[in-house]
């Protein structure tokens, strides 16, 4: 029971924020002055009627944008970050972070991100990266009663933390205190709208400011003056776009979680079809994550049983287990019977882990094993016979694309923590053998005909990597760069030379993150990875996207979470999100040609001496058809979308946008305000006028019809259908507007109504105004083209 009410406790906590985005806006603020104002100067009803059309407006947003929340955060709960708790009768649970308490001992792993502040009660070779908190990307060895802090990532070993302050009291928290997930990166699209309704604000004080003055100049009654104004406010700012897209953002997490992708931030439904480059490690999204051991050599005068015996005591000692040592363990089929003296966990910030033997028999004495990547031995390697042997053999089976693990010996008393003047032996070289992911020449095919560079970031060897890039049809595969290369660079050569790459070999997580930073100033970044070593790289690039089964720390910090833990799941997201980002620029372009055809029918009819023919219960009625009818349409477009769906595109969305509703509206504009000039003359000292509201709803009609088409959405046969029966209903559902008393009064209509013939006139003008809006546009592209 109480997890199926998890999601409404997580939303219900979230919920001052999604208040915030309904009720404390700019025009809600005009809005409630004018009905106070109307209540002042003794217009009660139309005060009343105004008020419950502006709090049920509110209401539906808030409850919409609720549902909304819930779904998302049930999303969520299928990644959310639990732990292990081990109670006092020696048993343990998988818990959620807000269920831990004070005093609370939780059992840390490789990949683990630290849920709370506290005090290490147990350490095995244990390290942290406080990379999310400090910035530093290096690991720090921790021991047994020492502090560490929330946020920090298990880089090595193992331990069982006390917790000292949950995460709420945790530092920090206290460091990204207001900051919200839903916030913490806005995409292109939220951008743009911000800018938009920040523009239409001040548009819309100078139009109240001349509104005010000009009443006053002519006389005009203050109730009328404060109509005018609640209606102005109501049409030229587009508020109510925010809450649409933000919808449309939670719908679209709901409709990718059918396709394996789920979102844990709500704007990366846009994201994910903004990607320019698209960065990876090898293991896990080009191959598959499962390993098997296919040759084991052994070093000159090295034994079979003797290096069997060292590979089995680091694997008993250092505790790994990640996917490569259980396969190493798969082949060797044995255990350590002994005990090992000191254990140093592998760390992809070292590149190798090491054990010492406890060997009471003096067999082994003083033997020191180490295990990792054979290039970050090789000069220490003491033997150049060796080491030359090594080479060889490391460079055959990398270009055959094989990962290759070396397996070394040195003498000593304690763990080298850095490899500076040891002396090295080979034991064993083990040679893997993984499979490329089933459908992955696909995917990569996809994203490079969308023109999406991608990027290699692996810690392999550069032949391994470079042959399994080429095998999956990676282009460009011969521009390769090293980690040492790299640690020569300054700032300026990562920003001038990473763009040039495209596999990065050998590289440690500081150089991930540095790669990640100079791509982003390059285009639109995500960055796809399972590992610890990943997580902060996933979390500085644009889109960070995870494997289910990757590291927690990992799946915790990304936006998006590929749930069958498949790489090739990601280009149906991505056309979903193009199909999003398409409807999206639909709805935003009728929003803006509603307010822009406002706003210029202000200033048109101002120019022949008039006063705003409409007041704020007429644009309430406008909108529902205007907007709210054909924004469910559009709505369901989104979410069922047709079967070719064209790649968004490239260009600024503003850019892209403004011209057609900019356009379209002052043709629109100019029609109406033909309209309202040829209107009888009692319309046209009325307050409202009908005519001017059946041009409004006919021009943004068939602004509605023709926006796909301009924005490059697919003309299906059943969005025509779809089209055509809205038109007929929205005809229908005037036309009862119109004839029943109670709405009549309700949306302020001027009685009485216009004759047929009025109405006819006014219908065949907006029709005129709407068949030059194509016209106007194909005339403004040549003339774009010629420049």
């Amino acid at each position: 029971m109480g997890a199926l009410f998890e999601p409404y406790k997580r939303a219900f906590a979230a919920s001052g924020p999604i208040l915030v985005r309904h009720v404390f806006l700019l025009v809600n603020g005009v809005i409630f002055a004018v009905v106070a104002l109307l209540f002042l100067f003794g217009e009660k009803e139309a005060a009343i009627f105004l008020g419950i059309i502006i709090v049920f407006n509110i209401f539906l947003g808030v409850i919409q944008d609720f549902r909304a929340r819930v779904a998302l955060e049930r999303l969520q709960l299928l990644t959310a970050l639990r732990v292990i708790r081990l109670n006092e009768d020696g048993t343990e649970d998988r818990v959620l972070t807000e269920e831990i308490k004070k005093n609370d001992h939780i059992r840390l792993r490789l990949g683990d991100q630290i849920p709370c502040d506290g005090l290490l009660i147990d350490a095995t070779g244990f390290e942290v990266s406080e990379a999310l908190i400090t910035g530093e990307s290096d690991s720090f060895p921790r021991g047994k009663g020492e502090q560490v802090l929330a946020g920090s990532i298990v880089a090595a070993g193992t331990g069982v933390l006390r917790v000292e302050k949950v995460f709420s009291e945790s530092r920090i928290a206290h460091m990204t205190a207001g900051i919200k997930r839903y916030a913490a990166n806005p995409s292109p699209i939220q951008h743009a709208i911000d800018k938009i309704i920040s523009y239409s604000g001040y548009i819309l004080l100078a139009s109240l400011a001349f509104t005010v003055f000009r009443g006053m100049f002519a006389g005009e009654p203050w109730v009328q003056i404060v109509k005018h104004a609640g209606a102005l406010a109501s049409t030229i700012v587009p508020q109510g776009l925010v809450v649409i897209t933000t919808l449309l953002f939670a719908f679209g997490a709901a409709s990718y979680s059918r396709r394996h992708v789920l979102f844990q931030e709500i704007n990366a439904t846009e994201k994910l079809g903004r990607i320019k480059n698209l960065c990876m490690d090898k293991t896990g999204t080009l191959t598959d994550n499962k390993l098997s051991v296919e040759y084991m050599h052994l070093a000159e005068g090295a034994q079979k049983h003797e290096a069997e015996e060292f590979m089995a005591a680091y694997i008993h000692g250092s505790g790994d287990s990640s996917q490569t040592i259980k396969a190493v363990e798969q082949f060797l089929g044995r255990t350590y019977i002994g005990d090992v003296k000191a254990a140093l966990p592998f760390s992809s910030w070292r590149q190798y882990g090491a054990v010492l033997m406890n060997d009471v028999e003096e067999k082994y004495k003083e033997a020191g094993i180490m295990v990792g990547s054979p290039d970050i031995f090789l000069r220490n390697i003491a033997d150049a016979k060796e080491r030359a042997w090594l080479e060889k053999l490391v460079s055959t089976y990398s270009e055959e694309g094989k990962r290759v693990l070396c397996l070394v010996r040195f003498s000593g008393t304690a763990l080298p923590r850095e490899l500076k003047k040891i002396h090295l032996s080979v034991a064993a070289v083990f040679v893997f053998r993984s499979t490329l992911r089933e459908g992955i020449h696909g995917a990569i095919k996809f994203f490079q005909d969308r023109g999406v560079r991608i990027r290699i970031l692996t810690g392999d060897n550069p032949a391994t990597a470079r042959a399994v890039a080429y095998a999956t049809g990676v282009n460009e595969t011969d521009k390769i760069v090293t980690g040492a290369e790299m640690e020569k660079w300054s700032e300026e050569d990562y920003l001038l030379n990473v763009p040039l790459y495209t596999i990065f070999a050998r590289i440690v997580p500081e150089q991930k993150v540095k790669i990640i930073e100079a791509l982003k100033k390059d285009g639109f970044t995500a960055m796809v990875g399972d590992g610890a070593n990943d997580a902060l790289a996933i979390k500085r690039s644009d889109l960070g996207i995870a494997m289910f089964d990757g590291a927690p720390a990992t799946r915790q910090l990304a936006a998006v979470v590929l749930m069958n833990n498949s790489f090739t799941a990601l280009p149906g997201g991505v056309k979903l999100a193009d199909n999003f980002i398409r409807n999206i620029e639909i709805f935003t372009s009728i929003f803006l040609h509603g307010s822009f055809l406002g706003f210029f029918l202000f200033v048109m009819v101002s120019m022949f001496g008039y006063a705003f023919p409409l007041t704020p219960l007429n644009i309430t009625l406008i909108n529902y058809f205007s907007v709210g009818l054909p924004g469910m349409l559009i709505t369901y477009w989104a979410i069922r979308p047709a079967k070719d769906i064209p790649p968004a595109s490239t260009e600024r969305f503003l850019k892209r946008i403004l011209p057609f509703p900019l356009i379209a509206s002052v043709i629109s504009a100019a029609a109406a305000t033909a309209v309202f000039i040829t209107s009888p003359d009692y319309l046209k000292a009325a307050e409202s006028n009908t005519l001017v509201i059946i041009a409004f709803i006919a021009l943004s009609y068939i602004f509605f019809i023709l926006a796909p088409g301009m924005y490059g959405a697919a003309a299906a046969p059943q969005k025509k259908r779809n089209a055509l029966l809205l038109c007929v209903l929205e005809v229908v559902l005037l036309w009862c507007v119109f004839q029943i008393p109670i709405f009549l009064r309700f949306f302020d209509i001027t009685l009485p109504l216009p004759s047929e013939t009025s109405m006819l006139t006014a219908l065949l003008i907006s029709l005129f105004g709407g068949a030059l809006i194509p016209f106007s546009m194909k005339f403004y592209s040549l003339k774009k083209q010629r420049i």
